[in-house]
């Protein structure tokens, strides 16, 4: 089984390699080669195992609000314009978001994000523990069979109202006369679909790749991937059609959703691959959020990459590159916090931080900790330095704590040019990687301001 999931890995990520010879995000995941043997294949899948699933958080984030939170607009700064979707069936309302766009070797990649419980309504279907029978070669015979009462041999059934909310979603993208998605990834030969969800979304993400297996798609051109999603059939259909898809669910060890049905209920199975985050029971009562998902999808993502820098299969982030020699250099100075208690968070949070700002500057070097920042500046004879202080402040009435992101701007005649500070209140709840999102969104855009030629690096 572990062989079968590496060749289908292998179909579906080789789509995207590396755009410059970095591969931490958002720059894209390593390309498969013929001559890559069985162990570079595992480990380069291990790698883009992590990268996709940190991408797919970000877009199961963004289907919540797609057109004002902090992950549709980050995604929306590297590409990814997510487009809304909302289908009412009497009292059953859908919602989803698509986008399509380029990967670096120029490959279309389709995606589309279906909503998490968010509503009363949504609840509600969680929780229906009745099932239909699956089956059906296009959408009104998947109706059809799934009105029908079957007796003797059990058959395939899946949950009623993740089935509800799939042949909804199927019922708008499938339909070409207000909708063409999915007719123009299918005419593009060489281009990919990620379906992706959390929770309930996750739920209908599985369902809509099934259905569109049997509706002749082809399933080695598709990758679904979830987040504390619930079981959505039973043991039948697990045995009959549990193996077709390249499914990998995302689950916690403290999240309790997606053992819910097969512990109560003896007809419900998972299937799929399974990773699993461990995190600490401190969390036990916010542990199906999906921005605590998020936070441990960048520290899987992290990990993973420095396990493939071990191997040489990605780069660092140089500590120095010039890449426009039409554009000034800019030596970027950190420093770095010394709070005990959320070190290891602020680590990470400084670390996506910094690559941001690496991101934006087409030229730059950076200093070296615990140097002088107009000493090094000097020595460096860079034309700008960009002093950015990162700090974190313990709350001691609550699990909340401040993170606070300082950035200083001057010119090589030591000129102040500009001075921001941004404070974001952040916890496990409300997600710690958001708050690195808007703090370092805000001090970019300031920069942009100051600099508007950075619009133009890349």
């Amino acid at each position: 089984m572990k062989q079968v999931l590496l060749i289908i890995a292998a179909v579906f990520f080789c789509f995207a390699p590396l755009a410059t010879g970095f591969a931490e995000m958002p720059r894209g995941s390593l390309a498969y080669y013929p001559e890559d043997t069985k162990k570079i294949l595992e480990q380069k899948t291990d790698y883009n195992n992590a990268y996709w699933i940190l991408f797919s958080l970000l877009a199961s984030s963004a289907a919540y609000e797609p057109e004002n939170s902090t992950e549709a607009e980050y995604l929306r700064r590297y590409g990814w314009d997510f487009a809304p979707h909302r289908i009412t069936d009497g009292k059953t309302v859908v919602h989803f978001i698509t986008a399509r766009s380029n990967m670096a070797d120029g490959t279309p990649l389709y995606v589309i994000s279906f909503r998490g419980s968010a509503e009363k309504k949504d609840w509600a279907a969680d929780f229906m523990t009745g099932q239909v029978v699956y089956g059906g070669k296009s959408l009104e015979e998947s109706e059809q069979v799934a009105g029908e009462k079957v007796s003797g041999k059990v058959p395939p059934r899946v949950h009623k109202g993740f089935n509800t909310y799939a042949d909804l979603s199927l019922r708008m993208l499938l339909d070409a006369a207000s909708h063409e998605f999915l007719d123009q990834y299918r005419s593009e030969k060489n281009a990919r679909l990620l379906l992706t969800g959390h929770s309930l979304g996750g739920a209908v993400a599985t369902l809509v790749g099934q259905r569109l297996i049997d509706f002749g798609f082809d399933p080695d051109r598709m990758q679904v991937i979830t987040f504390g999603a619930p079981a959505v059939a039973n043991k039948t259909f697990k045995q009959m059609y549990g193996d077709r898809l390249n499914l990998i669910r995302v689950t916690n060890s403290e999240d309790p959703i997606p053992l819910t049905f097969q512990a109560v209920l003896r007809n419900y199975k998972q299937f799929g691959k399974e990773v699993r985050f461990r995190i600490p029971r401190t969390f036990n009562n916010m542990n199906h959020f999906l921005h605590l998902y998020l936070d441990f999808g960048l520290r899987n993502y992290y990990d993973a990459f420095d396990s493939a820098v071990k191997k040489g299969l990605v780069k660092e982030w140089p500590e120095a590159r010039i890449a426009r020699k039409d554009r000034p250099v800019v030596l970027l100075h950190v420093k770095r916090t010394e709070a005990k208690p959320l070190r290891e968070t602020m680590a990470i949070l400084e670390r996506f931080m910094v690559n941001e700002y690496k991101v934006l500057l087409p030229n730059y070097i950076v200093a070296k900790s615990g140097s002088d920042p107009y000493e090094a500046m000097r020595e460096s004879r860079a034309d700008y330095l960009l002093q950015l202080d990162f700090d974190a402040e313990s709350s001691r009435e609550n699990n909340n704590w401040y993170l606070t992101l300082e950035q200083t701007l001057s010119d090589k005649e030591g000129n102040i040019l500009s001075v921001g500070s941004t404070a974001k209140r952040t916890s496990p709840l409300a997600g710690n990687i958001l708050a690195a999102m808007e703090a370092v969104a805000w001090q970019k855009a300031e920069l942009r301001r100051q600099m508007p030629w950075l619009g133009e690096a890349f």
